[in-house]
């Protein structure tokens, strides 16, 4: 806790823009996070807050979804999709590390990429405070469990429904959406599981260092894949019990233990075996 404060508290955020209406992109200056937006529908209540920290960029206090489409090259297309859902502890949306720059290697490799920015919790917008929360939040990683968030289980659930419904214009095979989600994502991923109809619509899933003590109770069983590393709190704190118990009900799992990259290595550079999830995840994509 004191070193996750005293990495925090020095850092101010950098705020790049506010935008209300989910529609609009972030301003010019937020540069290689301006993309066209799909927005879901829900009613909007305040502007969010775009901001660079730790050297990548967030969006926080999102009362606008909104869906990203990253597609392939002209005549690259493998006709299959996958929802990204970034991770955040709730608190915000990893937008560029566990979203665009997730979408733009599945691009890069055929697959239709849709990245979501769901509704996320209330945060104070002065920095400083957000800076001292976060603190909070993220040095109890491990220790107690998240709260869940309902608002991002709709959302992405909205968003899967959006794909399968404009499959065929985008030239998609509706039977083909997988869902990849991040931390608080993944949690996502496993809520959408257990309560919601649209998860009879992935074809596969991916937790990405997802809380390991959630059993995912009921539901489909579609094709998983799973990666953490041993170093992460997450994995300290529940170690296989996540896996242990869909392996029991299913054995359509690949599953990944880096031995180093700690939480939220995401697209980032650690030096370890977790820099090559994104090959072996699409890899797995292209063979199960």
């Amino acid at each position: 806790m004191k070193l996750l404060k005293s990495a925090l508290l020095p850092l101010a955020a950098l705020t790049l823009g506010t935008s209300a209406p989910a529609q609009m992109p972030p301003p010019e200056e937020v540069g290689p996070v301006r993309r066209a937006s799909v927005p879901l529908g829900a009613p909007c209540t305040g502007a969010e807050q775009w901001e660079r920290m730790f050297e990548q960029i967030n969006v926080r206090n999102v009362t606008c979804p909104a869906v990203y489409p990253v597609l392939p090259k002209p005549g690259k297309a493998n006709g299959k999709s996958v929802i990204v859902v970034p991770g955040g502890g709730y608190q915000f949306v990893s937008i560029e590390q566990e979203g665009f720059r997730v979408a733009d290697a599945l691009a890069a490799r055929g697959y239709s990429a849709f990245v979501v920015k769901y509704r996320t919790v209330e945060t104070p917008r002065e920095t400083g405070a957000y800076m001292a929360k976060m603190a909070q939040l993220f040095g109890n990683l491990g220790k107690r469990e998240l709260a869940d968030n309902p608002p991002a289980v709709d959302d992405l659930a909205a968003t899967i429904r959006m794909v399968r419904d404009e499959a065929a214009t985008r030239g998609l095979d509706p039977a083909q959406i997988g869902v990849v989600g991040f931390s608080a994502g993944a949690r996502t991923a496993i809520r959408l599981l257990e309560g919601k109809d649209e998860a009879k619509l992935a074809e596969n899933v991916a937790l990405i260092y997802p809380p390991m003590t959630q059993v995912v109770k009921g539901g489909p069983r579609p094709p998983l894949f799973m990666a953490i590393a041993s170093d992460d709190p997450l994995f300290r704190q529940g170690k296989l019990d996540l896996l242990s118990a869909w392996l029991a009900e299913s054995e359509k799992t690949e599953f990944h233990l880096y031995s180093g990259g700690s939480h939220g290595f995401g697209m980032g550079i650690k030096g370890t075996t977790s820099d090559l999830w994104i090959d072996q995840y699409v890899a797995w994509l292209d063979r199960h």
